[in-house]
């Protein structure tokens, strides 16, 4: 027996096994071996669980739409699930205000009571955890801000962390904490106890000071809040930290794929070894009592690693996914899509209810999952999690493969698609799409870049993480500088304006001014992608959502919440004078939509659903030499 569905969340325990939560609210035990012993029922209205403890015989979770659930661990049958909206105290709440979802992970489990931001700003639940009952709706002590992680490891002291950056001591039992200490721009995803050192460690996911959007690791300090030590070795979000059972070694991790072993047998921080190779971004990790590792990628695969991380099992999970979408430049019915195995070339046919989505060859690369794609006539430049650029023909061929110097972000092609700008970690590369050959390295003080592209004048534009835009002509002179302030996802040029998706939502900017309009009303999380479209613009979230915006006002016309999966790819397909939606999604899933915004039902109907072929990722771990990442000026 094999888990059908992707895995988000993972928690080792003793005399048990491996415990796994899924994105439709399941939950799976897992043995040594990583087979299946036994799942939970299906629940009809189940969401991904981001939130999982085990206490005296009970699991508790709490899902992304805030519902905290109840399993017997023995059976894992659900005993019981509490709706937010069943515990809102109206007193808590601004004036005008109506209660919203917030997803967060963080549950605190203490003397027999669970503590849990009740999926609401400014409300956390206090409920007993042998008959779930609602003790209290009380104030949240992280704010306006939900609780992101609790650690009640050590005897007294108890330490509660938000999504804004900031963390608390005090305690679950008297339900007092002291003022914030600022450690990060984001979320703090996890604090753990050091008891081998009598301190605390915590993780980062932006960075702050002069490190924000640069930097980030984690960071170890004492329960006045003093940091101590510091360890920078991410550009990108750190999920995890969590301690061997002796706490001799540390692990971390997180979106930028690599696991950091940590040697904590003093107090001074160093790394052991840092391991790559693993299938996707790493989100979660969980130790057994015999220091065995199993580590979590995105794509919904589990790694048994041995304590100094050399791969013992895989899950063997089969996944997929859309990354990207692009129309070919010579034929705009055939779309490429970046996907977990390389990229899928889809012939856009239409029948008698729209477009119809065909795949006519999935193309392996043999390299990472293919991030994004740029399109060329007759095929497309990708690159791959594994730090590669390649060129690809419609015929699926391999033409080139060229290393990448740092982890790649986005790609793009300039009008006459003979060069590439590949935006990297390590600055943005220029590539000659004949042959794959280097022409040039772009720097920007040293900063992650994360997205470039031309401008019709040959130009290169790049924004780094932290949100500079810089325009770089064909010397290397910088022509312009902007701060939007915001990390991107993706940019674009339509119609002389440059669009940016990210933190900040999207913004139509123009270049050599500011920005003009920014489209991010309700939006829940990170937007992820978006398309304008003559009057309207539709933008995707990391919540799960579809947005639709009128362009000229930026109101929202409507919100399409609760998607089937994370939607990834946006694309536009014309059929005559009627529009359509493509939509890629993590799990493999392409979903199309018919655009109208005069339709009786809201501007945008469901039409269908497709999902790719989906197969086991190839897992080849390897040591990475260590560098840390230190600040740099933008």
């Amino acid at each position: 027996m094999i888990v059908s569905d992707r895995l988000i969340r993972i928690l080792h325990v003793d005399g048990h096994g491996l415990l796994a939560a899924d994105v439709y609210g399941r939950i799976h035990l897992l043995d040594d071996g990583l087979r299946v012993v036994r799942s939970s029922p299906f629940v009809r209205h189940g969401r991904p669980v981001y939130g999982l403890a085990v206490a005296d015989g009970w699991v508790i979770g709490k899902d992304r739409g805030g519902a905290i659930l109840r399993w017997r661990l023995d059976t894992l049958e659900l005993a019981d699930r509490l709706d937010p909206a069943a515990a809102v105290d109206r007193a808590l709440l601004l004036p005008r205000e109506e209660p919203a979802p917030a997803s967060s992970r963080g549950i605190g489990v203490w003397d027999g009571r669970v503590f849990v931001s009740s999926g609401y700003h400014r409300h956390m639940l206090v409920l007993d955890l042998h008959t779930f009952e609602v003790l209290q709706v009380r104030p949240n002590p992280t704010g306006d801000s939900p609780m992101e992680w609790a650690c009640t490891e050590h005897p007294s002291v108890h330490a509660v962390s938000d999504k804004k950056g900031n963390l608390r001591f005090g305690s679950f039992a008297t339900m007092e904490f002291g003022p914030a200490v600022k450690l990060d721009e984001g979320n703090i995803h996890r604090v753990r106890y050091d008891a081998r050192h009598d301190r605390f460690w915590a993780t980062q996911d932006f960075g702050a000071g002069a490190d924000a959007d640069i930097a980030n690791g984690v960071l170890v300090l004492d329960a006045d809040g003093t940091v101590e030590d510091r360890l920078l070795f991410a550009r990108d979000d750190v999920e995890f930290v969590v301690f061997a059972p002796d706490q001799r070694r540390a692990y971390a991790g997180g979106f930028d794929g690599e696991l950091h072993v940590l040697d904590n047998s003093d107090r001074q921080l160093r790394l052991h070894r840092t391991v790559t190779g693993f299938s996707h971004q790493l989100i979660d990790c969980a130790v057994a009592a015999d220091g065995s590792l199993y580590v979590l990628c995105q794509d919904g695969e589990v790694t048994r690693l041995d304590s100094d991380g050399e791969l013992t099992a895989t899950m063997g999970f089969p996944r997929q996914a859309v990354w990207d979408i692009q129309a070919d430049r010579a034929d705009p019915a055939t779309v490429y899509c970046a996907t977990d195995t390389g990229v899928a070339t889809v012939a856009i046919g239409i029948d008698a209810r729209g477009p119809l989505p065909v795949v006519a060859a999935e193309h392996r690369t043999g390299l990472g999952f293919t991030r994004r794609v740029a399109a060329l006539a007759g095929g497309v430049v990708g690159i791959s999690r594994d730090r590669h650029a390649f060129r690809m023909n419609s015929d699926g061929a391999v033409l080139w493969q060229t290393p990448l110097p740092a982890l790649p972000h986005t790609v793009a092609v300039d009008s006459d698609g003979r060069r590439a700008l590949v935006a990297t970690n390590g600055g943005a590369v220029e590539l000659n799409t004949a042959d794959g050959a280097r022409l040039a390295l772009l720097d920007v003080g040293g900063l992650p870049v994360w997205a470039g592209l031309y401008l019709p004048s040959g130009e290169r534009l790049l924004i780094t993480r932290n949100g500079v835009i810089v325009v770089v002509d064909s010397d290397g002179v910088e022509r312009w500088r902007f701060d939007q302030g915001d990390y991107p996802k993706r940019a674009w040029l339509q119609d002389g304006l440059l669009y940016v998706v990210g933190d900040g939502g999207l913004k139509e900017i123009a270049i050599g001014g500011g920005v003009r309009c920014r489209w991010s009303r309700l939006m829940s999380n990170t937007v992820e992608n978006a398309v304008v479209t003559g009057d309207l613009v539709v933008a995707s979230s990391y919540g799960m959502q579809l947005g639709v915006y009128d362009y000229r006002s930026a109101k929202l016309l409507a919100l399409v919440e609760d998607l089937p999966d994370y939607p990834k790819a946006l694309a536009v397909a014309r059929d005559g004078g009627r529009r359509y939606l493509l939509v890629g999604c993590r799990g493999g899933l392409l979903s199309t939509y018919h655009i109208d915004r005069a339709a009786p039902g809201g501007p945008l109907t469901k039409l269908r659903d497709h999902w790719l072929a989906r197969t086991p990722a190839h897992i080849a771990l390897q040591e990475l030499p260590f560098t840390l990442k230190e600040p740099a000026c933008a």
